[in-house]
């Protein structure tokens, strides 16, 4: 199992890859040390998209706000079998919100 930790905003530079372009990556789990209100974490199904890219996208999560209630997302588990992201995969986040993502290669998780 392979971690890569986002320490904050990584808008500016178009996220951080997971693998490399062409290789089938599955995520297993987000965690968030320190949600921010309605941040967002996107991830995508390619190794580099556009910030604000509404193709390509696997997932994405929307922290709610004091208004909403503030039940942040701490966890987000993709089950057993991982999300799969078939051109390698990416996350952008736009706060310090500190994630972390368990992931493998499709082919060492088998």
């Amino acid at each position: 199992m392979r971690s890569t930790y986002i320490a904050s905003s990584n808008t500016a530079t178009n996220g951080q890859a997971l693998g490399a372009g062409e290789e089938d990556v599955r995520l297993f789990k987000l965690l968030i040390g320190l949600p921010t209100d309605g941040s967002t974490v996107t991830v995508y199904t390619i190794t580099n998209p556009v910030n604000g890219a509404t193709t390509n996208i696997a997932y994405k999560l929307t922290q709610p706000t004091a208004a909403a209630g503030k039940d942040w997302v701490r966890e987000v588990d993709f089950g057993k079998k991982g999300l799969p992201l078939g051109q390698g995969g990416n996350i952008i986040i736009d706060g310090t919100n500190n994630v972390t993502a368990l992931w493998e290669l499709a082919d060492d998780s088998e």
